[in-house]
């Protein structure tokens, strides 16, 4: 994972992996993070839909219990832009919220009675990770997740350190969807890294580990 979840610095797993496993890296996915201790003024069509939103009298609810009416949102929205479904069903993401209320809570945009986007969230002490964003035609066209996400970052999560978007790749990272990291850079957010490594432990099942030498500084 990036060292943006980590609270103190710690990459001993990336020298072992190198070092120790000789393991290869075979993918590098881009994320998109905001430095809330040192942000970047957001661009002028995310400030737009911000307003936009508001002026429309769109209502965000959070911790919303609506997990069911988000996954519709969901599943309706990846299935007709990109064919594909969400990483997890319903019912696992409903286990996970039941065991960890606190870390994952959803924010949900509506206008009156209509529910139109939902952003859901993996919280962390030092970060906070956007698992899935989603809206109907009608909540991208008020601008509902430019409402939520400056819910979530301005208000109730300012004082978190980090606040990542997640990645914007497609194809094991080969494809980058350049109309997704552009809106996500347009709140602020700029690139992390996340690697992907892999390690053929069939030789090493069989073979002691070599461990790099340890060279003593001079008093």
């Amino acid at each position: 994972m990036p060292w943006i979840y980590h609270r103190i610095p710690a990459e001993e797993d990336l020298y072992a992996l190198f070092h120790v496993c000789k393991a290869r890296l075979i993918h590098r996915y881009i994320a998109s993070t905001i430095d809330q201790t040192n942000p970047i003024k957001w661009r002028k069509d995310r400030q737009h839909g911000v307003k936009s939103a508001l002026k429309e009298g769109l209502i965000i609810e959070r911790k919303s219990k609506d997990l069911d009416l988000f996954w519709d949102i969901l599943t309706n929205n990846l299935q007709a832009t990109y064919h594909a479904k969400p990483v997890h069903t319903l019912e696992e993401m409903t286990l996970l919220t039941h065991h960890f209320p606190d870390n994952i809570p959803l924010y949900m945009a509506r206008q009156g009675d209509k529910y139109l986007a939902g952003v859901l969230l993996y919280v962390t002490s030092n970060v906070v990770h956007t698992q899935y964003i989603s809206a109907t035609t009608e909540g991208k066209e008020l601008h509902a997740v430019d409402a939520i996400c400056h819910q979530i970052i301005k208000e109730d999560y300012k004082d978190v350190h980090f606040f990542d978007f997640g990645t914007s790749n497609e194809d094991s990272g080969d494809y980058l969807n350049a109309g997704l990291i552009q809106q996500k850079e347009g709140f602020g957010a700029r690139a992390v890294c996340y690697d992907q490594y892999e390690w053929d432990i069939t030789e090493d099942i069989l073979t002691p580990y070599s461990l790099p030498t340890i060279r003593k500084q001079d008093d």
